[in-house]
């Protein structure tokens, strides 16, 4: 019997505003997404480079949502990665002066200059600075599926009752798709894994064969499939499901976590957080918020003050944690295959936040290497999920039960104390962008352009990523300043509309800050017949 590990690697990104004027005021924002292209998307191109150059045969799930994809192709931010790279070293040279007694953290130092140096030379000439293409170069390869996703990351069950909402979010993810990869999605990635009877029928309309919902929704569903969640069932307009074990985030990031290992670089110490500012200032403006610069000397050892990052303890460490990973995965779907003999497969589904993780696990894409090449050493097939769908219209029907990859299972930290206020200006604006659309059906010039930014605006403002930022208090005034700002775009788009009068330097200044989605076509939230 095949044994498949199915992993999906989930990317996240929330947009940020990049003109001259936002840059300083943005600057720890961008700081995270800067520190994503080095450490998550780049690091990512050079594994899938070295698997293809010792032939593993293999195929993962990846998840690049349209504003992440918006962000990696745009101009200013590409030269803008190459100077935060630049002045980085910069800082570095300082640091190594400052240091230069101590060989050990030299070394340190020495290592992450080298390192930069690297993501600037690969960044500018092995990929000319567009990361997007080499994903889609691999996908064509059969290393890689995209799974198709929302326009932004917003959280489905909140707007179960606005089905238009929810069409013009899936409807606007498959343009830029194909926009982008020229491709049309399989498989469906629900945000946060929000799911609410109803919304597989709106995911099926559009094309998709598959979506992933977390094992609850699975197992909790009136009737539980015979082979649970190690093969997939199938909703009853034949939507395939696969359910991901959530027991591996426990694995990582419980108590035990691999990812806690005492070895590994400590991603919380930075000399960001605990130098004097003025020895800071060619990174970090005096009056700004501090954050991370990169030079990390010390692992995760709290005796005393601490001990120094050691690169090869880190990488034995990797090997004893890829190796027990991939053992588990394998003694559980042995187990499954002796208690399912009559299915031709069994599999386990391994999502995981890649964005979430790599803020806390410097050394996780090495980590995930090592785990592909020894599953495949194992005999395990590292499948995606789109290669299991042979057999969708034979497959177990079952109906899934309420469910959420946020929160304790069911996104309630979207909608908490802190963030819930969001949610009336959410609704409202929903409803606004329902009538607006349905009465100016045909219209064209400045009309089209005011309505199109409204949609946009409504469209960033739905983003769980802001909530999430506010509930648990990181960069909270950026997220409630992006959300006011949004909401505040869309009701002038909506007065204007109403009295007919709008000026023309206050749209075309908003239109060139937010540059997303450029081909918008406000149509989309248009009621279906």
């Amino acid at each position: 019997m095949q044994k498949i590990l199915s992993l999906v690697i989930k990317a996240s990104q929330d947009f940020i505003r990049h003109t001259d004027e936002d840059i300083k005021d943005n600057a720890p924002i961008l700081n995270n997404f800067f520190e994503a292209v080095s450490n998550v998307y780049i690091p990512l191109l050079r594994m899938l480079e070295n698997l293809e150059a010792d032939k593993i045969k293999c195929r993962f799930a990846i998840v690049l949502p349209p504003v992440l994809c918006n962000m990696l192709s745009d101009p200013s931010l590409q030269d803008e990665y190459l100077n935060w790279l630049e002045k980085r070293n910069t800082f570095g040279k300082a640091e190594l002066r400052r240091n230069k007694t101590d060989e050990k953290i030299c070394a340190i130092i020495n290592d992450t200059i080298e390192k930069n140096k690297k993501l600037i030379a690969d960044f500018t000439e092995k990929y000319n600075k567009q990361l997007i293409p080499v994903f889609a170069e691999y996908m064509t390869k059969g290393y890689l599926e995209l799974m198709g996703t929302c326009g932004t990351d917003i959280f489905m069950p909140h707007y179960a009752d606005l089905k238009e909402i929810i069409s013009a979010q899936i409807e606007s993810g498959l343009h830029a798709y194909r926009q982008y990869f020229g491709v049309m999605p399989e498989g469906f990635w629900l945000p946060a894994m929000g799911y609410t009877p109803g919304i597989e029928k709106l995911i099926r309309a559009y094309g998709y064969t598959y979506t992933i919902l977390d094992s609850r929704s699975i197992l909790f569903s009136e009737k539980v499939p015979e082979a649970g969640i190690f093969y997939p069932s199938r909703t009853d307009n034949s939507l395939v499901i696969f359910a991901r074990n959530r027991v591996i985030d426990s694995e990582l990031f419980g108590e035990n976590g691999i990812i806690y290992s005492e070895c590994y670089r400590n991603q919380n110490r930075d000399v960001g957080y605990e130098l004097p500012m003025e020895k800071l200032s060619s990174l970090i403006d005096k009056d700004g918020i501090r954050y991370s610069t990169g030079f990390k000397y010390w692992n995760r050892c709290f005796k005393d003050s601490g001990c120094l990052y050691n690169k090869e303890c880190a990488e034995a460490q990797l090997e004893k944690d890829s190796d027990a990973f991939v053992e588990k995965r394998f003694q559980t779907l042995s187990k499954a295959a002796e208690l399912l003999p009559s299915y031709n497969f069994v599999s386990e589904i391994c999502t995981l936040d890649i964005s979430k993780l790599s803020k806390t696990w410097n050394e996780c894409i090495a980590w995930l290497e090592k785990v592909i090449r020894k599953a495949c050493d194992k005999g395990l097939d590292v499948l995606s999920c789109d290669k299991m769908c042979d057999e969708q219209y034979n497959l177990e029907k079952i109906e899934p039960y309420f469910s959420a990859g946020a929160g304790a299972g069911y996104g309630e930290n979207l909608l908490s104390s802190k963030n819930c206020w969001m949610m009336r200006y959410i609704r409202k604006s929903c409803e606004r962008m329902i009538d607006l659309a349905g009465r100016f059906p045909m219209d064209t010039g400045l009309k089209t352009r005011l309505l199109n930014l409204g949609a946009k605006e409504l469209m960033l403002a739905q983003s769980l990523n802001l909530a999430k930022m506010i509930n648990r208090s990181e960069f909270p005034q950026f997220a409630e300043k992006r959300f006011k700002e949004s909401i505040g775009a869309f009701t002038a788009v909506f007065d204007s509309l109403g009295s007919n009068t709008v000026s023309t330097e206050w749209l075309t200044k908003l239109e060139a800050r937010d540059s997303i989605f450029p081909w918008m076509n406000y149509r989309i939230f248009t009621k279906k017949r």
